[in-house]
């Protein structure tokens, strides 16, 4: 589906904004709108995609085992970032 040139700008400022620290449910509610219609269009088009062996191996691995629990990605320190790059991670 193609987004009309409002929904485009709309987009923009909404990305603008949140990189400024601003947000609104308006600027989530129409990204969610956005992330569905696209998604919708990559299945439409593709159809779901056929699960990888790889995939399922790396995932058999940390069956019946709480391993994956305790990897805590998201609590490893970062390094020096920007705080505006701060704000998009908490």
């Amino acid at each position: 589906m193609e987004l009309t040139q409002e929904e485009r700008l709309a987009l923009i400022k909404n990305a603008h904004l949140a990189s400024q620290g601003f947000s609104s449910k308006f600027a989530l509610k129409t990204q969610e709108f956005v992330e569905d219609l696209k998604t919708e269009q990559v299945v439409a088009e593709h159809g779901l995609l056929h699960n990888q062996r790889s995939d399922i191996e790396d995932e058999r691995q940390f069956l019946n085992s709480d391993v994956a629990e305790e990897i805590a990605e998201e609590d490893q320190d970062m390094g020096v970032v920007s705080d505006q790059m701060k704000g998009v991670y908490e």
